[in-house]
Parts: C-alpha cells; sequence; structure tokens
C-alpha cells in the first residue's frame, strides 16, 4: 500500500485538519471517562500518535502539555508534520515491525483509523501494548455499516483490509492481551463544515450501527 502523497491528496487530507483535531479530543474525553484516567491532562506524561500522519492528532498532544511523540509509515506525512509541528520527534516506521522506544515509556498510545489497513491488527495492538504502562485508544470503522454508508457518501477507501465488529475486537482483545479493562463501543459523528471551517461538532455514542468503533485498553 502507497501512503504517499497521491493518498493524501485523494482524501483532502489537508481540509479535514479540524475535523480531525475535534474527533480526537472528543475520543480523548470519552476516553477519560471510561478510564477514570484524565488524557486531557498530559503535564507530566508520555503520548505517542501511531499513524499520526501530518501530525494533527500530536499537535493536539502537545498543546494538552503531553511530552508528544508521532510515528506513521509514510515518510510524505512525516514530512508534512515536521513542517507545520515544532518541538516534537516525529519518525517513519512500520509499526507491524516495532516502533523505535523502549518498553512501556508511554503513559497513553493513540492508533486512529489505522487498524483497518492492517493485515494482522491485533498483532499490531499486542505490539504497542509493550510500549504503554497506562492507556491505548483505538479508532476504526465498524464493519456493519462501513461499506453501506462509505458507498453513499463516495468515500470508499480501499486500503480498508481489515474491518471488523465491535464484537469480534472485544473478544479478540480479551483472549490475546493481558488488561484490566476493555472499553469497545461504536458511535457517529455529527459535523457542519464551511469550506475548511467546522462550524459544529458532536459525537454520539450508537450501539451497534455507529459508524466507527471506539477501544480503550487500560493496562
Amino acid at each position: 500500500m502507497n501512503f504517499e502523497k497521491k493518498y493524501f491528496k485523494d482524501f483532502k487530507y489537508s481540509l479535514r485538519e479540524h475535523l480531525i483535531k475535534r474527533h480526537f479530543v472528543e475520543v480523548l474525553r470519552w476516553g477519560s471517562n471510561v478510564s477514570n484516567f484524565d488524557l486531557l491532562n498530559g503535564r507530566g506524561k508520555t503520548a505517542v500518535d501511531v499513524g499520526c500522519a501530518y501530525g494533527y492528532a500530536v499537535d493536539i498532544l502537545k498543546s494538552l502539555d503531553y511530552d508528544a511523540y508521532g510515528v506513521d509509515i509514510s515518510r510524505y506525512g512525516i514530512k508534512q508534520a515536521k513542517k507545520s509541528i515544532n518541538e516534537v520527534d516525529f519518525a517513519a516506521c512500520d509499526v507491524q515491525k516495532g516502533l523505535p522506544f523502549k518498553p512501556r515509556v508511554f503513559d497513553l498510545v493513540t492508533c486512529f483509523e489505522v487498524l483497518e489497513h492492517l493485515v494482522k491488527p491485533l498483532e499490531v495492538i499486542k505490539a504497542i501494548s509493550e510500549y504503554c504502562r497506562n492507556i491505548i485508544i483505538c479508532t476504526t470503522p465498524n464493519k456493519i455499516v462501513e461499506k453501506p454508508i462509505k458507498k453513499i457518501f463516495r468515500d470508499v477507501d480501499k486500503t480498508h483490509v481489515n474491518v471488523r465488529t465491535p464484537h469480534e475486537w472485544e473478544k479478540s482483545i480479551y483472549q490475546n492481551l493481558q488488561c484490566e479493562v476493555v472499553k469497545v463501543e461504536t458511535f457517529f459523528d455529527v459535523n457542519l463544515r464551511a469550506k475548511d471551517k467546522l462550524l459544529f461538532f458532536k459525537s454520539f455514542k450508537v450501539p451497534y450501527f455507529g459508524l466507527d468503533t471506539r477501544i480503550l485498553i487500560k493496562k
């Protein structure tokens, strides 16, 4: 798979900055509520965003006072991130082959809209778990509704090779990881945009039929 300049251009990624950032904050707020761990206060904590692309989520982590890092398989994405975000370390690497960090160094690991691109996503969750000492949060499309909804809005991503149901995620994580809490639920983001401006954003829990799935793992 080629996640370079054409991929980001085809999906008009740079126009989604405000939407991605708001989405990220809302998922962190949800994660705080279900984990009793204040993810919106990063003071004295470390975090890494796996699959950071242009670094939009890393920019949010930095603004929340995390010692923040970003990694992505796309060298083009990392190049864009380095151009716009200062004083943050970014690295181009394949998460399926490991991360360039010491074990258990991060309080928070985020992995948004990445798992669906991987042949063995559970192996990646197990791998990034080795670098985390507290919370892992992932988001990924919901298999139940992803294809029909995406086709309606003409937003089909052919690089989605591994989309699962919430139940499949929960079952496989419990069977393969040692963790204290696993919370899996589906949700739907409602937004109103005018060109590149985000006028309204609200994230709703939608059982079973939510477009996306959010996964929290508390070690």
